[in-house]
């Protein structure tokens, strides 16, 4: 009987330990994870608002007014992206204002990014950013490790400042 229920005991214990509980990373307090339309429904429920019949959102994230894109796996199952871009800006310091205020909102609440780069290729880049952007003269990125996906910040050559929310559990599915 003795040995019965250690071989129980030892049993749940390994059924217990084995058991991983997967984690998803988050936004705007919810899991990325699910369906793009399950997802989408929660983001409306919080109150962003939904382009009709798309998984395109508009509403504030950090602060200021941005498109909110959800992207699914390849096979359309599960929400895996979440990317977030705010307004095209015509000028520089309007941009790396928002960049800056962005990175600075997320070492907050995620720590200081693992990689960052944040530089023009040459001094005749500074002298144009907006120019250099377009040109791929200059990059600004960074990238922060968060529980359950990663976030990436980067302005992109059309002067956007962008924020990839990735779910790293559910990107796994996409290779």
């Amino acid at each position: 009987m003795r040995k019965l229920l250690l071989l129980i005991g030892l049993t749940l214990w390994a059924a217990t330990a084995g058991a991983q509980e997967i984690k998803h990373l988050e936004f705007e307090g919810l899991q990325v994870d699910g369906t793009v339309s399950s997802f989408v429904r929660r983001l409306s429920e919080k109150g962003f608002k939904q382009e009709k019949g798309t998984a395109i959102l508009y509403g504030k994230v950090l602060g200021r007014q941005a498109t909110v894109t959800v992207a699914s796996t390849p096979d359309g199952n599960m929400v895996y992206l979440v990317l977030v871009t705010y307004q095209n800006k015509k000028r520089w310091d309007d941009v790396h204002n928002c960049y800056e205020s962005m990175r600075m909102q997320l070492e907050a609440r995620y720590g200081p990014p693992i990689l960052f780069k944040e530089e023009f290729d040459s001094p005749l880049a500074e002298a144009d950013p907006i120019q250099a952007l377009q040109y791929g003269n200059c990059t600004f990125a960074s990238h922060f490790k968060a529980d359950g996906g990663e976030i990436i910040l980067s302005i992109s050559k059309e002067a956007v400042v962008e924020i990839y929310f990735v779910d790293t559990s559910n990107s796994v599915s996409l290779y």
